[in-house]
């Protein structure tokens, strides 16, 4: 008979451990993946970090943080005229590949020339017809062009010159200089090409 009620009792706690053990595991909240986690988490550093005001560095820490491929922090204020500064510098890059792929060659004196008349054309000096002018300096030199190209323009004409696509080679390629300037509203990239 003992055994028989140990045996109830046994059934019946089992039954109640089931009943209140469902209970809680219907009431328990689903624990969150770790991507969710993740996710939650660069949500609360993103807010967070655009609460914090952005402090703005000496142009020697940009440079030396280039230099040392330092990657700043969100709260470090990217310097002033650095997305133009690229443009600029990417299309002086651009310009003197699709030279060379042309069949023409580096000259310093005719990159002397043209950074002459990119100056030239940022200090008012140049007449423009459209986007494209002259400058005046050694002019009797050889020949060239100054393009007056605002920032988004700039980047398009990168663009354009970075294209994928075959370029017609020159057999007896000129000896050549591009040099950009800029005035803080236009970029002005001067190619120069010797006689």
């Amino acid at each position: 008979m003992r055994y028989h009620q140990n045996r109830k009792f046994c059934t019946v706690l089992a039954a109640v451990a089931v009943t209140f053990g469902g209970t809680q595991a219907a009431q328990a909240q689903v624990l969150p993946q770790p991507a969710d986690l993740s996710s939650q988490a660069g949500a609360q550093v993103e807010q967070l970090s655009s609460q914090i005001p952005q402090v703005e560095l000496p142009a020697q820490a940009y440079e030396a943080a280039d230099r040392f491929g330092i990657q700043l922090p969100a709260f470090i204020a990217p310097p002033k005229g650095a997305a133009f500064a690229q443009a600029r510098s990417d299309l002086a890059a651009a310009t003197h590949a699709h030279l060379v792929k042309q069949g023409h060659h580096p000259n310093q004196n005719a990159a002397g020339i043209a950074q002459q008349w990119a100056d030239e054309a940022a200090a008012g000096k140049v007449s423009f017809d459209g986007k494209v002018g002259h400058g005046a300096a050694a002019a009797d030199a050889g020949e060239g062009s100054v393009h007056r190209l605002t920032e988004q323009e700039a980047r398009e004409r990168t663009a354009w010159l970075n294209r994928d696509v075959p370029v017609t080679r020159i057999d007896d390629g000129r000896g050549f200089g591009v040099a950009t300037a800029t005035d803080g509203k236009f970029v002005y990239v001067a190619e120069f090409f010797l006689r």
